[in-house]
């Protein structure tokens, strides 16, 4: 990627980082951050801080969801504009290993899962959509899988 493309992604994942916390300011409150948009990869990280611990210092089982969720919302953020929102319908996560430090979510989501919700919306006013998302430690260790269903529509009645 060159030193531009670096920038205008740099540039892209801030302003959704921004946006999220906005409209959802839990996620300024666990300091998560946009990482990539970029080539079907969509990507996140949530430092190990005060408001993310647990009883024994290490990151709270509810950061660590929400992590993995968030990226549902960033695909329709990313591809939707703001007439359609996401809400989750179900997201159920496995935990393998114990963090002690940073994590990283990571949805892999194709050009062609991108064309099918754009036309059912455009269709149908909603879509229903599945995701699978793998979260990792600051040295790409796998510490959890999540799998999650997003529901997109109109819910706020915006036109």
């Amino acid at each position: 990627m060159n030193s531009i493309a670096m920038t205008n992604q740099k540039t892209l994942a801030s302003q959704y980082t921004k946006l999220a916390r906005e409209l959802c300011p839990i996620y300024r409150f666990i300091g998560l951050e946009t990482v990539s948009v970029d080539k079907n990869i969509y990507k996140c990280f949530t430092p190990l801080g005060e408001n993310n611990k647990n009883h024994i210092g290490i990151m709270h089982a509810g950061p660590i969801w929400m992590t993995a969720e968030y990226l549902g919302g960033l695909v329709v953020m990313h591809n939707c504009n703001d007439e359609f929102q996401p809400v989750v319908g179900s997201l159920d996560i496995k935990f393998i290993n114990p963090v002690r430090g940073g994590i990283y979510a990571e949805l892999l989501f194709g050009d062609d899962k991108v064309r099918i919700m754009k036309k059912d919306l455009l269709l149908t006013g909603k879509h229903k959509f599945e995701t699978t998302v793998i979260l990792r430690n600051e040295n790409e260790d796998k510490i959890a899988e999540a799998r999650g269903t997003y529901l997109v529509r109109n819910f706020l009645n915006k036109s």
